[in-house]
């Protein structure tokens, strides 16, 4: 969002060229969110989970401790399915 500072996000979404939209959304995909306070709730979420294992608790599950954060669904399958499923057959 370089060089729009101070402008709605209405103006905003009209200015930005699709080139760095791409890279932001290449960024999102690869860090996370931008919104600040939900990336602080995921650390200490993470920390409290250590802390808590630590004093000698097994199975901790940090999203106990992230009360904004949804948890990700759980879905099993092999490396060759997914593979499949992401890739197609290669040919």
């Amino acid at each position: 969002m370089n060089g729009i500072g101070g402008r709605t996000i209405a103006e905003a979404k009209r200015r930005i060229k699709h080139s760095e939209l791409q890279i932001w959304r290449a960024y999102r995909e690869k860090r996370g969110s931008l919104f600040t306070a939900r990336r602080i709730e995921q650390s200490i979420g993470g920390l409290s989970a250590l802390y808590v294992s630590v004093k000698g608790v097994k199975d901790v599950d940090p999203y106990n401790f992230m009360p904004h954060e949804e948890k990700p669904l759980k879905v099993e399958m092999s490396l060759e399915d997914y593979m499949m499923q992401h890739y197609g057959e290669g040919n």
